[in-house]
């Protein structure tokens, strides 16, 4: 099982449930929980609706994408494909303080997938770290394997080495950590 913990809706959840579906076709997973919000906690945030919305759009559209969305259908009707929306999602705290129903369903995965900025700084709390602490170290409490995507908009970061933090700073300021321009893709198994 995967848990992929959505972030936003439209141009960003159309990849989120491709991903899916391409990992059940091609049988890298045998199931998938798609976890999104209850409701917008901020504008942009994914919901039930936003998937349903984009499944609808996958089967309307042209090519293999229509192909893409019928077998989502499928997998939503054969339960290989769940949509969940927790309340903890909208709750203003971090993942360490997660509800036991949701760390249990978590824990059983073989990977959960955090999208997003506000999803990466609840995953490591938040907080003002050394950009050289171990990712590893600060989502040691998470209870399963963990991937972060994330592209950089707050101060909050982690797992860098420290040349490259020096380079960033170097070459940008700070400016890096903030404006949207760099990425990460953070695992620990």
């Amino acid at each position: 099982t995967l848990c992929l913990i959505a972030d936003n809706a439209g141009r960003e959840l159309i990849p989120d449930v491709l991903l899916v579906a391409h990992l059940l076709e091609h049988g890298r997973i045998e199931r998938a929980v798609l976890h999104v919000k209850p409701y917008p906690y901020y504008v942009s945030d994914a919901t039930t609706a936003d998937v349903i919305d984009a499944l609808r759009r996958l089967v309307r559209a042209p090519g293999e994408a229509a192909g893409y969305g019928r077998r989502l259908w499928e997998a939503m009707t054969d339960g290989r494909l769940d949509v969940r929306a927790h309340p903890f999602s909208c709750a203003p705290l971090p993942y360490a303080d997660m509800p036991d129903d949701l760390r249990t369903e978590i824990g059983g995965a073989a990977l959960t997938v955090l999208k997003g900025d506000l999803n990466y700084r609840r995953l490591v709390g938040d907080r003002w770290w050394a950009p050289t602490t171990p990712f590893a170290d600060v989502t040691g409490y998470f209870p399963g394997p963990v991937a972060a995507l994330r592209t950089l908009k707050s101060d909050v970061v982690t797992g860098l080495e420290g040349r490259t933090e020096a380079a960033l700073d170097g070459a940008e300021g700070r400016r890096w950590r903030t404006g949207g321009t760099h990425a990460l893709i953070q695992v620990r198994p």
